[in-house]
């Protein structure tokens, strides 16, 4: 595994062992998988903090940890030649013994630290869209009906981590070696830096990524080794249908289920005189959608006004409609599309019966 070989380097390096060729494999391996950076620190903090909780000698660890202070001043030279004024380490035994307890340790702090324990929640109702500051600098507009979780102090961490229910659109303050992480049940996006909308509705069949500026790095939960870099305008779908098996015994838990993985180009939505993004176009309070049928339609025009839609009539769930609504009621959108296709409706408070 590279990150055990990174983390013995990093030990060997710190104790004065690592030759000039272990220094150059270090290197590369960190330039391959820039979160290993994060190792170096960690070894460094519990090198620092191990003071009289190994079986070194006093002027021996004292020398290392100076060494490790003021490891600047020392030169490439200094770091592969001989180092004199205390014991080198012959025995294998120890060095195994050693770099097994810092690498333990070293993993041990990583996963505490990356541990996601949120402390706050932002909720957007049916019928509402909220704007938020998070207290890393990152801005987030939360779409109606979502939920956006995180810690408190998330700012202070390594991995600015947060769970999303729901359509959110972010643009990230960009911190070089803090990654932001957004994590919903079905994928996973990671950046640096960079404005991108997610939409992930457990209802929904399909999940969504749209890039609008900088790159993001995208997973599927339950296939998290292969990743999906995503270019400014790109767009990734997640659609997940649930295969129907009939048995005779019970059915199993783990459901077999068909995926459907597309990258595609933002395309601008144009109506009438003007163009708009349709992933997007929520952020300015305008519903825009494009040869949609009136079921797919459903749950957004129940989401945006905050109502309950239901049919009685088969005929008018496939009615296709490409429009843009800003300030209108459910009343008054609904009106405008009956002038499309034929279809009536009942509104009574959040109740809306179409026939």
């Amino acid at each position: 595994m590279y990150k055990n070989r990174i983390i013995e380097l990093l030990a060997r390096k710190l104790a004065g062992e690592a030759t000039k060729s272990e220094l150059e494999e270090l290197n590369d391996l960190i330039t391959g998988y820039p979160d290993s950076v994060y190792y170096e620190e960690f070894l460094e903090q519990l090198w620092l903090s191990s003071e009289g909780q190994t079986d070194l000698p006093d002027v021996d660890q004292a020398y290392l940890l100076h060494r490790l202070k003021f490891r600047d001043e020392f030169g490439h030279k200094e770091e592969t030649q001989k180092i004199t004024g205390f014991k080198k380490y012959k025995n294998l035994i120890g060095i195994a013994a050693i770099l097994l307890v810092i690498v333990s340790a070293a993993l041990l702090y990583y996963n505490r630290s990356d541990k996601f324990s949120p402390d706050t929640q932002i909720v957007a109702g049916k019928g509402i869209r909220k704007k938020i500051k998070l207290p890393d600098g990152t801005i987030v507009w939360l779409n109606s009906d979502s939920k956006l979780s995180y810690e408190s102090s998330i700012n202070q961490k390594k991995k600015r981590i947060v769970y999303l229910v729901g359509e959110a659109f972010f643009d990230v303050a960009h911190h070089k070696s803090h990654p932001f992480i957004v994590r919903t049940d079905k994928i996973c996006v990671k950046v640096l830096g960079t404005a991108f909308n997610i939409k992930a509705y457990p209802i929904d069949k399909k999940s969504e990524a749209t890039l609008i500026r900088g790159s993001i790095e995208l997973s599927v939960n339950d296939r998290s080794e292969q990743k999906i870099l995503l270019s400014p305008s790109e767009k990734f779908a997640l659609v997940e249908d649930k295969k129907v098996i009939h048995v005779k015994s019970s059915p199993s838990p783990d459901v077999p289920k068909d995926i459907t993985l597309t990258i595609q180009h933002v395309v601008p939505v144009r109506i009438g005189n003007n163009e708009y993004i349709e992933e997007t176009s929520w952020r300015d309070s305008q519903l825009v959608f494009q040869n949609e049928s009136l079921e797919d339609l459903k749950p957004k025009l129940e989401r945006w006004f905050n109502v309950q839609i239901n049919f009685e009539t088969e005929q008018a769930k496939s009615y296709r409609f490409t429009g843009v609504f800003k300030n209108e009621t459910i009343e008054e959108t609904l009106k405008a599309m009956q002038l499309i296709k034929p279809f009536n409706f009942k509104l009574k408070e959040h109740d809306v019966i179409i026939y």
